[in-house]
């Protein structure tokens, strides 16, 4: 529920007289007066000074309708309307309204959460998941009320054709799944990530392989490593030494951060891709498979002398 914030009323009660019509237009049957009021809307958001009453304002008059435009007609008025709640963002130092952004959030899902996407433009699809990306790093417990929804909506994102939209959903889904244990709901997102492993451009497999650690560790029982663990081998002999060295970094993720439950059954198979990398053509790749044997050997000795005590 809106709180009546400590806020100059005259200054939100003025510029509401102004707004108000423009507010409305965002709605209308005319894409020229939605066109026209969306831009309005945008130059006062833009605006930092009075940002209290800014924000007010559209949490109060402007949210209900700004919503609407996610799913306007013309591509240019939906960029817009994501430039604005980027505008209101941008207005907070803290204290952030949960409930709108929640909203904001379920409007977004509701656009990217089936095949083929409601959202029909690749660049507002990628805008989207920045958006959420910017929301994440902003205030992480927006998403705390419906992460079933939300990985959902992930593991469709990441089947996207464009590749822009499968890095930076792979990205999104690795910082959501660091702050948040959200990997019990992520098995759609690992089965997309698999195929991704095989993408003929290199900066999504580097991508996708950067996010599995992540993703793996915010789910306890580790059982969701079976789809990838195969394609982790294949990354680990990839042509690209960054995918190689991303590769063994998130192996070497798993091995440090693993349960013990879950390195007794995938240890071998996981210390293996890194001592296979020993051997790799690439004289750092090779010293980076020995540091990171030498600090899991050293992790694993601090557990058996821990469990022996």
């Amino acid at each position: 529920m809106l709180t009546e914030p400590n806020i100059d009323r005259s200054f939100v009660e003025d510029q509401i007289k102004l707004l108000q019509r423009d507010i409305n237009c965002i709605i209308d049957q005319d894409r020229n007066l939605r066109k026209q009021g969306l831009a309005k809307l945008q130059d006062f958001f833009k605006v930092k000074s009075n940002a209290s009453e800014r924000i007010y304002i559209f949490d109060a008059y402007a949210l209900k309708n700004l919503l609407r435009v996610f799913e306007d007609q013309v591509e240019r008025n939906r960029e817009t309307g994501i430039n604005i709640v980027l505008n209101y963002l941008d207005l907070h130092d803290q204290n952030f309204n949960t409930e709108t952004l929640r909203l904001i959030i379920d409007t977004i899902i509701n656009r990217l959460n089936q095949l083929p996407f409601a959202e029909t433009s690749e660049e507002i699809r990628l805008a989207l998941i920045k958006l959420l990306h910017q929301i994440q790093v902003k205030h992480i417990d927006a998403y705390t009320n419906n992460q079933q929804r939300l990985a959902h909506m992930i593991g469709k994102v990441l089947q996207d054709n464009f590749p822009e939209v499968k890095k930076d959903a792979a990205i999104f889904a690795a910082e959501i799944s660091k702050k948040l244990p959200i990997g019990e709901y992520m098995g759609e997102a690992v089965k997309s990530l698999n195929l991704n492993m095989q993408h003929a451009h290199t900066k999504i497999r580097k991508a996708t392989v950067d996010s599995i650690a992540p993703i793996l560790l915010s789910r306890t029982n580790g059982t969701f490593l079976e789809i990838v663990l195969n394609n982790l081998r294949n990354l680990s002999l990839d042509k690209s030494s960054d995918v190689r060295k991303g590769t063994l970094i998130a192996v070497a993720e798993l091995l440090m951060h693993f349960s013990i439950q879950n390195l007794n059954s995938y240890e071998n198979n996981l210390i293996l891709i890194l001592m296979n990398s020993l051997s790799d053509d690439s004289k750092e790749i090779q010293n980076l498979a020995m540091q990171l044997l030498d600090q899991i050997g050293l992790k694993r000795q601090k557990l058996d002398e821990e469990a022996n005590l």
